[in-house]
């Protein structure tokens, strides 16, 4: 197989020296080199046998792998076919897409631009990490005033305890202090009765010796 593709490489009119040359650019534009290197290189004759067959996909004898051998340039029929194979991809049935639109940030005094589709805030990148960190520090200083206001309820509710736990103490001590009061009235308005009592029994005691003197020696040892 491979003295067939050498001897098919002569026959097409390429020297040894042409032979060589072919082989040397297609060991390392092919690829050949680094597969052997990272030992992927499955067919050793397979390899061979591809580094001397002349080029089957150009019709010009004179074309060298795209260059024409005695003009030393790119064959023209090898571009027109790559212009082809082009063409013919660019216009086979494929879906067209929109190209890429341009849109602008709508954050506050930004003038940041995207291409692409557009946020669903519109904004840019940075916009929405400005966002991002306002919107944490609103809810940081709601939680703040949260603790805050709770902290107060807390403390208007103790001073409402002991505003009523004071105005009970105050309220036991005057009634304590009124309740202690009305006892000493008591005592002293007993005291007024009392008095009152035994000055009428001493108003009725003398009336009674006026009128009986001689009682005089009974009432003598009461007195």
């Amino acid at each position: 197989m491979l003295r067939e593709a050498i001897l098919q490489a002569l026959d097409g009119g390429r020297t040894a020296h042409q032979l060589v040359a072919r082989i040397q650019r297609r060991w390392w534009t092919h690829g050949y080199a680094r597969a052997l290197a990272e030992g992927h290189l499955a067919s050793p004759v397979g390899v061979a046998v591809a580094l001397v067959r002349p080029s089957t996909d150009c019709p010009d004898p004179m074309c060298e792998d795209g260059v024409t051998l005695h003009l030393d340039h790119g064959c023209p029929k090898c571009e027109q076919r790559r212009t082809d194979r082009r063409r013919g991809h660019a216009s086979g049935p494929r879906e067209k897409r929109p190209a890429p639109q341009w849109w602008e940030c709508k954050g506050q005094g930004c003038t940041a631009a995207g291409k692409g589709p557009r946020p669903a805030d519109g904004l840019c990148w940075q916009c929405q990490e400005r966002a991002e960190a306002a919107a944490a520090q609103t809810a940081a200083q709601r939680v703040s005033a949260t603790l805050a206001a709770e902290a107060e309820t807390a403390e208007d509710a103790t001073r409402l305890r002991q505003t009523i736990r004071w105005a009970r103490m105050l309220d036991e001590a005057y009634t304590d202090h009124a309740e202690r009061g009305r006892t000493a009235q008591e005592l002293a308005e007993a005291q007024r009765q009392a008095e009152a009592d035994a000055e009428q029994v001493r108003i009725l005691r003398q009336q009674l010796l006026r009128e009986h003197p001689e009682l005089a020696a009974y009432t003598q040892g009461q007195t």
